[in-house]
């Protein structure tokens, strides 16, 4: 009732804006671009005087509200504010810091096996440790993930802790959730979070069976009002499980039919997923609880977590068994200041001798890392990217395939995978033996508005081969670009590409 109330009270209000417009247009007209213009003024000179963001960046909004004046502004108040100004309660500081406090201060069982030159970097820079101990496993394609993610959901005894960007209402995501009420039931913990923009189709009646059984749910950030203009481009995109502290999954796959590729868009969804089991999950769990209590937002929420039960309970991982792999998990999102996944992967570039190889759905890069990749090209390493054949999104489809003549120019490889499929995959594979995989594109998205985190890998363990021979399939499978295919694009298709690359900065 009450949300037909609220699309009654909605359709009412467009109503009369409607009749006024059509009543009224000229003055109205006049008004708001007056209005429009005025406010482009103000918001130019903030990005100018006080805006910390790059150049880019800023030239892209300020063209936005002075070319469209009303429609730019909008645009701005809701997707361009500067997340460095985020305010955070008291609650929200306080209780991650207590979180790190403890997190960071726990002993960790390793090995006595040298630490890969590259770790001590990524320490220095992010203060995350690399682990070991641990058995990684490289998951190809919703074939091998979804099979394994509910096998581990079955075995569960004390606690399961499930992330998404995006959750859908299908099969697949049915399962799942059916399988966590079954747990819920049993007394197991469950604490499930989604995305409040990702999976804002997801209904009270699909939650409300999982609620019902004893979980704890939260959208981050929901849409809900318009206080939405504070979050709304600064989304959660990250994915993981993470189960008795044993097991963690996270990498590019949502929860969905399309990632099982069963719907009619795309013959093939491509992607990688990786599962952890060990120590390492320790860091796949300090994510998931940074965002958990910053979302119950109260006094005392990181303290179940970090009293002595709670350490013994979420946060004592133990190694593997017969495997001794080194994982380091860097997250990061909009909030911090400076951009430790982004950053991460520019270092793993940096430290290539022979080869990069990225497979990115979207390949939007930020001047630094346009830079950088192009630099390590010119270099003479073996840098090849594979990006889709097909997008799932028009601007950012074009955005990608704009810099596609660039890295050409640069002495890259530029593949796009098969016409009939779409790759999704967030792989970066450096001289085949240390690799980076998670949910993190390469484009300015993830590296300055989303919330992210990667698995970086070292030594040439199984996983970096597993993942060497996924690259190695899928550029089998991939079109390898030509100059000559480049000098004969249409002028529509350049305009088009010209276009989502200047958007994009603000995509």
């Amino acid at each position: 009732m009450q949300k037909l109330i609220q699309f009654i009270v909605i359709l009412v209000m467009f109503a009369l804006v409607g009749y006024f417009l059509f009543t009224w247009s000229g003055a109205i007209l006049t008004w708001a671009t007056i209005i429009g213009e005025v406010f482009a003024v103000v918001i130019a000179v903030r990005l100018l005087l006080w805006d910390q963001r790059n150049t880019t960046s800023k030239i892209a909004w300020l063209a936005a509200v002075f070319v469209l004046p009303v429609l730019g502004v909008v645009l701005y108040l809701f997707f361009g504010r500067n997340p460095q100004n985020r305010i955070f309660t008291a609650n929200q500081v306080k209780e991650k810091e207590k979180l790190i406090e403890a997190i960071h201060n726990l002993p960790i069982p390793q090995s006595d096996k040298e630490l890969p030159e590259l770790s001590k970097s990524l320490y220095s820079l992010t203060d995350i440790r690399p682990i070991n101990g641990n058995k990684v496993t490289i998951l190809t394609n919703g074939q091998e993930t979804f099979p394994a993610i509910l096998e581990a959901l079955r075995k569960a005894t004390d606690h399961i802790h499930i992330q998404y960007y995006i959750y859908r209402q299908d099969e697949i995501s049915t399962e799942i959730r059916d399988i966590l009420i079954e747990k819920a039931k049993a007394g197991v913990t469950v604490r499930f979070l989604f995305d409040g923009m990702g999976s804002a189709h997801l209904k009270e009646e699909f939650l409300e069976p999982l609620k019902q059984a004893g979980a704890t749910v939260y959208a981050y950030d929901p849409v809900r009002s318009i206080w939405i203009a504070r979050t709304a481009n600064l989304r959660n995109h990250r994915k993981m499980i993470i189960i008795d502290s044993k097991i963690g999954f996270t990498g590019g796959l949502n929860v969905g039919e399309e990632y099982r590729s069963n719907t009619p868009d795309f013959e093939v969804w491509r992607d990688t997923h990786v599962k952890i089991e060990g120590t390492g999950v320790l860091e796949l769990q300090e994510s998931f609880l940074f965002d958990w209590v910053y979302m119950e937002n109260r006094a005392g929420a990181a303290d179940e977590f970090i009293s002595e039960a709670g350490i013994a309970r979420y946060l004592s991982a133990q190694q593997a068994e017969d495997a001794d792999d080194w994982v380091q998990i860097v997250y990061g999102g909009p909030y911090d200041k400076e951009k430790w996944v982004r950053d991460s992967m520019l270092d793993l570039m940096d430290s290539a001798k022979k080869s990069v190889w990225i497979a990115s759905p979207y390949f939007v890069p930020d001047e630094e890392s346009l830079a950088v990749i192009r630099r390590v090209s010119m270099s003479g390493i073996d840098v090849r990217v594979i990006v889709p054949g097909k997008g799932d999104r028009g601007v950012s489809f074009h955005g990608s395939n704009a810099y596609i003549q660039t890295m050409i120019d640069a002495g890259a490889k530029m593949y796009s995978y098969r016409d009939d499929s779409f790759i999704h995959a967030k792989v970066m594979l450096v001289d085949g033996e240390r690799a980076a995989v998670g949910t993190a594109n390469f484009d300015i998205r993830s590296f300055r508005l989303n919330h992210e985190l990667m698995v970086f890998l070292y030594d040439r363990s199984d996983a970096v081969v597993q993942l060497e021979r996924d690259f190695n399939a899928d550029f089998l499978e991939s079109h390898l670009f030509t100059e000559a295919e480049m000098k004969a694009k249409s002028k529509t298709q350049r305009m088009k590409e010209t276009l989502a690359s200047l958007l994009s900065p603000i995509l």
